[in-house]
């Protein structure tokens, strides 16, 4: 006699099948009046610059508020990235094709509850960056030293691959994939991409960063600009033509 074992659904499969559920519930937005769930993600994804940083700093603060509905539309946003950046990130190798899916949705909220309000614009490229962030944490003191020993690109490469919200795919995920994709194959280290995301997207300033790594103005930069060219030379070479 055989015996069948059932499959439990994946958590995307899980949540898309609950936001098949919500979409069409109306959430109260303030001012903007109310919105479906599903029209809100459209807004999102059809909007850019200003007008979605907007939008998106406004759901963050109803779910603050204590609105879970406007924390799932977030959530419900993220998805396509998270999904794309588990498949880069070289620690969730080990995991199956849907645990590291379901790694990722858990980076979204972490990245979603632990967003840093006073961060007004570039929201999406934000809570993108602190997926990977949180799925690619800090380096030992040994990573660091070993990415002290870097190589110099100008800023053109990032912000054009860091441009204005596009549907599919956006640039803020393509940014986070090409980031992950980099660590994996050893082009650049952790603390390279944790410092390039510090000083491209935290709200600290280059001087405050420079003086809390013991390095002058000018050295920061110059260890900013050996990163960038190194990704932007395997992005032309290697990440573009896979």
């Amino acid at each position: 006699m055989s015996t069948t074992f059932l499959r439990a659904p994946s958590l995307i499969t899980q949540l898309n099948r609950e936001w098949a559920t919500l979409a069409g519930r109306a959430i109260d937005c303030g001012a903007p009046g109310r919105h479906s769930g599903a029209e809100l993600l459209a807004m999102i994804r059809q909007t850019s610059g200003c007008d979605q940083d907007a939008l998106l700093h406004l759901l963050l603060r109803l779910g603050r508020d204590g609105n879970a509905a406007a924390d799932r539309v977030l959530l419900q946003a993220l998805i396509p990235a998270a999904q794309r950046i588990a498949q880069r990130v070289r620690g969730l190798d080990d995991l199956e094709r849907a645990d590291r899916a379901g790694y990722a949705i858990g980076a979204a909220w972490e990245s979603i509850r632990t967003y840093r309000m006073h961060l007004e614009v570039r929201v999406m490229a934000n809570l993108t960056m602190n997926m990977l962030r949180f799925l690619a944490p800090e380096p030992s003191a040994n990573e660091r030293l070993i990415a002290a020993r870097t190589i110099t690109v100008t800023d053109q490469f990032l912000e054009t691959v860091s441009a204005a919200w596009a549907p599919e795919p956006t640039p803020e995920a393509e940014l986070a994939n090409l980031l992950a994709w980099a660590v994996g194959r050893r082009i650049l280290e952790r603390a390279e991409v944790a410092l390039l995301i510090k000083a491209s997207l935290g709200e600290q300033t280059h001087a405050a960063i420079a003086a809390e790594m013991g390095l002058s103005l000018e050295g920061l930069r110059s260890r900013l600009t050996r990163i960038r060219r190194r990704l932007s030379t395997a992005a032309q070479t290697e990440y573009l033509a896979a």
